[in-house]
């Protein structure tokens, strides 16, 4: 399990964006000392045929050896691409939930749902769940089939998270034991989870469908929204076994 810190960041990475550039330098520098040799003994006057007594032709053999090795690890790195990761395909229901039996405070509704909506419309985000003193009050994209909106609870996963403070991404979820707190209200098909402490009182969990599929700048934007939900809710207190919020 990892912390949002310790994913790699390849949202602004030079080398990520130009990745095929980078790849065919060992195949330019390696074209470009075999012909650097050739013209060195081309220009220098030296017989075409390679002398072993001479110094020279033992130093252009080992710089044409050293531009075959460069020409063939370039050769390689093309050849290696990294394999694109496609969406799975999602089974539940869609749906826009927050809980109606309780009294959030002012502008708390809207945020939500500007969350929600920015996270779809920019992120790989299909789900997105607030639990916050131990009542799940939001529930937007998708959800498990066959299940009721407002029953997530947190799992050991989410409740270190509060606990801690540190969020965590697990960026391949089939490959993480603690996979099966999340699959019994998110869809199946779901290929990563960010799990976000909204404060010492709450959890945003945030899911996707794509393997690797929230990058480092989705994260550090997921962080800035528990930290906004946090100072929206800090007044909200929910009333156990009734549900009604109540500010104080």
């Amino acid at each position: 399990m990892k912390s949002a810190a310790e994913v790699p960041d390849i949202t602004y990475s030079a080398v990520a964006s130009n990745q095929n550039f980078f790849r065919a330098m060992p195949l330019y520098a390696g074209g470009l000392g075999i012909v650097g040799v050739l013209a060195n003994r081309l220009l220098a006057g030296v017989a075409p045929v390679v002398d072993a007594s001479s110094s020279q032709s033992r130093i252009d053999v080992l710089g044409i050896f050293m531009s075959a090795v460069l020409l063939l690890t370039g050769l390689q790195w093309l050849s290696l691409k990294p394999r694109e990761m496609l969406p799975a395909p999602l089974t539940g229901n869609e749906i826009f939930w927050q809980d109606p039996n309780i009294r959030l405070p002012p502008g708390a509704s809207e945020e939500l749902k500007w969350a929600w909506e920015s996270l779809k419309a920019c992120t790989r985000c299909k789900s997105l769940v607030l639990i916050y003193q131990g009542r799940n009050i939001f529930h937007a994209g998708f959800i498990a089939a066959g299940r009721r909106p407002g029953t997530a609870e947190a799992g050991e996963l989410c409740n270190t998270a509060m606990q801690s403070g540190q969020g965590n991404y697990l960026a391949n979820l089939v490959l993480y034991p603690g996979r099966f707190e999340f699959t019994d209200y998110l869809p199946e098909g779901i290929q990563g989870v960010v799990v976000q402490p909204v404060g010492k009182s709450g959890v945003l969990i945030a899911a996707t469908d794509t393997i690797r599929g929230i990058s480092r700048l989705d994260q550090a934007w997921l962080s800035t929204i528990a930290d906004k939900f946090d100072v929206t809710l800090e007044k909200l207190v929910i009333s156990k076994g009734v549900g009604f919020g109540v500010t104080k």
